[in-house]
């Protein structure tokens, strides 16, 4: 398990291994850095109350090398 710690940086200035909330099409979900410094949007995961990502996330970025790339389960902190 890959815990991520929130960010409190401004825009665009997250470190990596870290997550942010935020509201989508008028729900709540998060942002996450990979450890390559790549953004997603976790908008087809459900996170639940003590902070699990359900499906794994996986970093969309085609030249990502990140190894954790093909399934990882994440905890939000």
């Amino acid at each position: 398990m890959i815990e991520l710690q929130r960010s409190y940086a401004g825009p665009f200035e997250d470190e990596p291994l870290t997550w942010k909330p935020v509201r989508f099409d008028g729900g709540q979900t998060a942002t996450l850095v990979c450890s390559n410094g790549h953004a997603g949007l976790i908008d087809e995961h459900e996170i639940t109350d003590d902070g699990m990502v359900s499906p794994s996330v996986v970093c969309t970025e085609d030249s990502c090398m990140y190894i954790p790339r093909i399934c990882a389960t994440y905890r939000l902190e």
